[in-house]
């Protein structure tokens, strides 16, 4: 089992892949829709909006743990559009900062009983915190390997 630095650099290395990803990525290629036709049902988003995605992810996950920490009810998921002021890319880094922050901070006080303390989510799934901060982990890698796809030259 991870202990909790184990975590902590994972989720370290995964969000260095993701920002990796955008390494020289243009102010058109960050906000061009996908190509390609969009089949009923499916969900594509430009690259900023990716990140955005990753931000609110990771600010709900962490005040989930927190709520269920304290004891509190859970918050659902509330998905939001990304506002217009947030347009680039160095805007959108500083985003996933600010979200990831507090989120390692709330990982520095739990200990072991904590991060193996399983809580129910609003869909009634049962989870422990270091479940879902690995998942965090995860959800980076797979949005960076969305990020390289998009990045993409068309004919690649």
């Amino acid at each position: 089992m991870t202990t909790a630095n184990e975590l902590r650099d994972e989720m370290a290395a995964a969000r260095a892949e993701l920002l990796a990803s955008l390494e020289g990525v243009t102010q058109e290629d960050f906000v061009r829709p996908p190509l390609g036709e969009v089949t009923e049902g499916e969900q594509r988003w430009p690259v900023r909006d990716v990140l955005w995605h990753v931000g609110l992810l990771d600010d709900w996950f962490r005040r989930m743990i927190d709520q269920a920490r304290g004891g509190r009810a859970i918050d659902r998921f509330e998905a939001r559009r990304c506002p217009a002021h947030l347009n680039t890319p160095e805007l959108l880094r500083e985003w996933l900062e600010q979200t990831r922050h507090p989120t390692l901070v709330l990982l520095e006080k739990l200990d072991a009983e904590a991060l193996d303390r399983p809580f129910t989510l609003p869909a009634g799934e049962r989870r422990t915190p270091r479940y879902l901060l690995g998942y965090l982990a995860r959800h980076d890698r797979e949005h960076a390997a969305q990020v390289r796809t998009l990045r993409a030259p068309p004919d690649a």
